[in-house]
């Protein structure tokens, strides 16, 4: 008798546990179209939007990353109008520093992006490696100091825009 109610409680565990994996997967929401770059097999979800991302990239960088001592406040406006809400917190903190060194030291950093390449996208999100070269001087250096920078840009398309979510240096 005891044997009987073990296996009558694993029967029903299992069959619990396989509801639960179909109820997990069962999704309304469709797949976003995702590429990546490097499958011939991928597909963009337009060329439009290839397009659009990778300039959206690649000035988002350039605005984050550049700024000069005399115009700080004029930079970092430029650069949060492509950025989303989180992602303007996040530079404002990591810019927090930058205004008194950069004022007494009269630092200018300048960024060339030099490349892109399209990493995925789709039409709501995106990915795009950015090579940028970053050209920093003022009264601390001897010499400028030049920097080649890959930076993988996540974007997400918001308010019928695309706007840089999340920067990483790689």
């Amino acid at each position: 008798m005891t044997q009987r109610r073990i296996i009558l409680v694993l029967t029903v565990l299992v069959l619990a546990a396989a509801v639960a994996v179909a109820w997990a997967r069962d999704t309304d929401e469709p797949a976003p179209v995702v590429t990546t770059a490097d499958s011939a097999a991928a597909t963009v979800a337009s060329a439009e939007v290839g397009s659009d991302v990778r300039e959206v990239a690649a000035t988002g960088t350039a605005r984050a990353y550049a700024y000069s001592w005399d115009t700080l406040i004029e930079d970092k406006a430029a650069a949060r109008e492509l950025m989303t809400e989180a992602m303007q917190r996040r530079y404002d903190r990591s810019m927090a520093g930058v205004t008194t060194s950069s004022r007494r030291d009269h630092t200018v950093v300048t960024a060339e992006v030099v490349d892109t390449a399209l990493v995925t996208a789709s039409t709501t999100h995106a990915r795009v490696l950015v090579f940028v070269n970053r050209r920093t001087s003022g009264n601390d250096l001897d010499e400028p100091m030049l920097d080649l920078d890959r930076v993988l840009v996540t974007l997400q398309h918001s308010g019928g825009a695309w706007k840089v979510s999340e920067l990483d240096a790689l």
